[in-house]
């Protein structure tokens, strides 16, 4: 009885092992006619889905940057000149009038003669004779002058041109006896020796010549050093001005 009873339970187990093995190959044919039956497009998108989930690897070096050089821009073509438009020919004058009369050609005239404008003669002014070194002079307009000293002194050079060396301070004293009074800027005192009257440089250190205005009634001195050598003081001359509408007076005599 017990060996009829392990042959039935051996039996039980063979079929119930077949039976797991149906299952198994059922489950296993429908999962594989499912993976089978699906289409293109969804297998993309899940290897799509599975790539885009899948952590990026840190280790992945970024991508080179591009050799590749610009492409040059193309050079701008210079803009067309205008044309130069060709210069209109000169229209020939009419030679002759509207009525035929023969239009005569231009002359150049007769230039005028040079030195034929008309000039004014304009007069010296004339020096009046000389008086003594110790006199007055007078001008005829109520101005009369003096020289009131002349004293043999050394030349000192200051100015370009100034040489150093014996010399003659003249002083000169002006006096006005006139109702107005009249400007003493313009005046002149010139000094000459010798039988050829040679003139005499001034000195500026020294100097100090007449100026400014002088009034009616008034009475001013000026000093004037002139370079006069010692050997030609003998026959000395002082001429002065002071405008151009009186007279020049003049003083001649020797200085010792």
């Amino acid at each position: 009885m017990h060996t009829h009873t392990s042959a039935r339970s051996r039996t039980r187990l063979l079929v119930l092992a077949v039976a797991v093995a149906a299952i198994l190959g059922l489950v296993a044919w429908a999962v594989s006619s499912a993976v089978e039956g699906r289409s293109p497009g969804t297998a993309g998108a899940d290897r799509a889905a599975s790539a885009s989930a899948a952590p990026e690897d840190p280790s992945t070096e970024p991508a080179a940057p591009s050799t590749e050089e610009p492409a040059e821009e193309p050079a701008e073509e210079p803009a067309e000149e205008p044309a130069e438009e060709p210069a209109a020919e000169p229209t020939e004058a009419p030679s002759e009038m509207p009525d035929g009369t023969p239009i005569p050609a231009p002359s150049p005239g007769t230039p005028a003669a040079l030195g034929e404008g008309a000039t004014e003669a304009v007069e010296p002014v004339p020096v009046k004779a000389p008086v003594p070194l110790d006199e007055t002079g007078d001008f005829g307009t109520g101005v009369t002058v003096a020289l009131t000293g002349i004293t043999s002194v050394q030349g000192v050079a200051r100015a370009p041109g100034e040489i150093s060396g014996p010399a003659l301070e003249v002083t000169v004293e002006a006096r006005n006896d006139s109702a107005e009074a009249i400007p003493l800027d313009g005046v002149v005192v010139f000094l000459s020796s010798g039988a050829d009257r040679t003139p005499a440089s001034t000195f500026r250190e020294g100097s100090s010549p007449l100026q400014g205005e002088l009034a009616a009634g008034a009475t001013v001195t000026g000093t004037y050093v002139f370079a006069v050598p010692e050997d030609q003081r003998d026959d000395v001359r002082v001429e002065i001005s002071y405008t151009g509408e009186a007279p020049t007076v003049a003083f001649a005599g020797s200085v010792a």
